[in-house]
């Protein structure tokens, strides 16, 4: 079958444009998928992410308790199914957040630079208090000084807050990968994390942030609404954050329009991108490439993807 029957240019705002690494990270093959690298990067395929990675949350808060050691934690939102299923193995077998020092990832804002407070309905980080926060038992959930969301306030700082808090860094940042590649909402070519050189790039902490349109119109598919309810404009951790941290989880089982059943190709495409093609700004998330952690990928997101049928009539 000839597929360059008709050939045409990737456009200028695609992530990746080079074609033989388009081809070879679409031709990865399920059994070529399991990876260790000389960082301590893990992609591990399992049947379902989501709950490998409420396990080894649940593990870190285990391990906070009866070591009696400070961890911080970067929490992605809204992620109700982790963080209910995690809090509830603590409920039952009576381990406590009290060592537990936990940063939201990202929240929404207004174009004038104002965080969205969190009672606003969709807000990230009222998400977040309500599903992780207030689903502890009374005597065993953190104090709430140790759960830290963005305000007006401390935005200007707010990565200083985790290197702060975390003696250098957070020890944990748990994150999946949107349509453009992105981290948080660290989208690739966005003024807030505009850079040089790659090493530049790695050192940019959290900002103010102006969305690309493929990020707002992934985010209207979900809790958001119409595309007209989804704001543009957000806050989020930097490339810094993810380069300081000790330890990374991900997850690569989200599925959107079509359901976690029937992920489309794009979304199978640009998680080989992440984890497979080559390391730069334009795929934020290829950072967690450089940085120990394990990405958990799920069965449907490593079935191959099948070419359209280019044959002629």
């Amino acid at each position: 079958m000839n597929r360059r029957l008709f050939d045409f240019e990737v456009p200028d705002w695609f992530p990746v444009k080079d074609p033989l690494v388009l081809e070879r990270c679409r031709n990865i093959r399920r059994e070529d998928m399991e990876v260790t690298n000389e960082n301590g990067y893990t992609v591990r395929v399992v049947p379902h992410p989501e709950s490998a990675i409420a396990a080894e949350l649940f593990d870190y808060i285990w391990r906070s308790d009866v070591e009696d050691k400070k961890t911080v934690i970067v929490f992605p939102n809204s992620w109700r199914n982790v963080y209910v299923s995690a809090v509830e193995m603590c409920n039952q077998f009576n381990v406590s957040g009290r060592n537990i020092h936990a940063f939201c990832m990202d929240e929404w804002a207004d174009e004038n630079g104002n965080v969205a407070p969190i009672t606003y309905g969709p807000s990230l980080g009222g998400h977040f208090l309500r599903e992780f926060f207030l689903s502890w038992r009374e005597d065993l959930r953190p104090r709430l000084d140790q759960i830290h969301y963005y305000t007006n306030e401390n935005i200007g700082h707010y990565s200083d807050l985790i290197d702060e808090t975390g003696d250098g860094g957070a020890d944990l940042i748990i994150s999946a990968t949107g349509w453009v590649g992105h981290t948080a909402f660290i989208d690739p070519g966005i003024n807030a994390f505009k850079a040089d050189t790659l090493e530049e790039f790695m050192q940019l902490p959290a900002g103010f942030v102006d969305n690309t349109r493929l990020t707002v119109a992934q985010n209207s598919t979900g809790r958001n609404g119409d595309i007209w309810h989804t704001p543009r404009y957000s806050v989020s951790i930097g490339p810094r954050d993810v380069m300081h941290a000790r330890d990374h989880l991900e997850r690569h089982d989200l599925g959107f329009c079509m359901g976690p059943a029937m992920y489309s190709s794009w979304e199978r495409m640009i998680s080989r991108l992440q984890l497979y093609g080559p390391v730069c700004k334009e795929v934020p998330a290829s950072l967690y490439q450089l940085t120990k952690g394990v990405m958990y990928v799920s069965e449907e997101m490593a079935r191959p993807i099948e070419p359209m049928d280019l044959r002629e009539f």
